[in-house]
């Protein structure tokens, strides 16, 4: 789900200028329903199925080849080409004509890949915007609110549910409503993120995130993305959210950055070994570093090459360069 892209330059230009027409490629036709199941074998949801993983990864591929297209065009954009936020355009506007995501989800994981795909497209969206023609914002738009609200039914009775998931229905729905100005989608993306800074421990760690045994510190990093985009969208808004529960989100983030170096802690704390972290999940260390520099050593991590989050926007290190001033 994530991929990494290196070396791109930003161009400080202008979001005025109309986007051109630019190849790209064969449209992915329109996801209505989607199909997909879970993969993990055992109670604590940390041991891969293969056989079961390469039947989501099979079903999920037109979807997530779609994903990796928007978060592909718009990270191009954002870097200096802005004739590829046409192909953002072109290519939600027709999932939106087709009502993508708004058919039958034949179980609960296909719901857990709507959400996440919500996320993605929103942000595409919301990054070449300016760009966009007013006829097809005016298609766009509506389509991710109305995908949007699904999400939320989703997740309705489900809010004691506390974990990743619920993180990142709140940073989907956020996401959703930055592109869109849907205030009731913006005000449960700020419940669950308030919520959510109440689940972290003194320590940084997570309860729920820590019940995944070998998979604990993958999912702490897997939350922290969303929560910490969440707050980075709120300060696009002039809200400040970082201060939260006595500053809640760096005591994550000091978590999940100490176990990329050494995951002995997280082991302790989940009773298992842990898998290890690679550079590819800290999406979020671009946005941190440019918004509290020196806060945590991220410099050897962060490197020279950008880090991408497919999930958030694509090309993370690009992004905060553009939003964090």
């Amino acid at each position: 789900m994530f991929r990494t892209l290196a070396g791109l330059v930003i161009v400080a230009g202008c979001f005025a200028a109309p986007a051109q027409a630019r190849d790209c490629g064969t449209p992915s036709p329109p996801v209505v329903d989607i199909t997909s199941n879970r993969f993990y074998s055992d109670k604590n949801h940390s041991i891969v199925d293969t056989a079961l993983w390469e039947k989501r990864k099979a079903a999920m591929k037109p979807l997530e080849d779609f994903r990796a297209s928007m978060s592909r065009f718009a990270s191009r954009s954002i870097a200096g080409s802005r004739d590829w936020s046409s192909c953002v355009a072109k290519g939600l506007r027709g999932w939106a004509e087709g009502g993508a995501m708004l058919g039958v989800m034949n179980e609960i994981q296909a719901k857990f890949e709507r959400k996440w795909a919500l996320a993605a497209f929103s942000m595409a969206y919301l990054m070449v915007k300016p760009d966009i023609r007013a006829e097809d914002q005016a298609m766009i738009e509506p389509w991710l609110d109305r995908v949007a609200a699904e999400v939320a039914k989703d997740y309705a009775g489900r809010k004691r549910n506390y974990n990743n998931h619920y993180y990142w229905v709140g940073f989907a729905l956020g996401a959703s409503a930055s592109a869109t100005g849907h205030r009731a989608h913006w005000a449960l993306a700020a419940e669950t993120y308030r919520e959510a800074m109440r689940h972290i421990e003194p320590d940084g760690s997570l309860p729920k995130e820590t019940a995944r045994a070998g998979m604990a510190l993958h999912y702490h990093a897997f939350s922290l993305q969303p929560l910490l985009m969440l707050a980075e969208l709120a300060a696009r808004r002039g809200e400040d959210w970082y201060p939260l529960e006595r500053g809640a989100i760096h005591r994550l983030a000091a978590f999940v950055h100490e176990g990329f170096a050494n995951p002995a802690k997280a082991a302790r704390l989940a009773g298992a070994e842990q898998k290890p972290l690679g550079r590819f999940q800290m999406g979020w260390m671009p946005f941190y570093e440019r918004r509290f520099p020196g806060r945590l050593p991220l410099a050897p991590i962060l490197g020279s090459s950008d880090i991408w989050f497919e999930m958030t926007g694509g090309n993370m290190s690009a992004l905060a360069r553009i939003w964090v001033r």
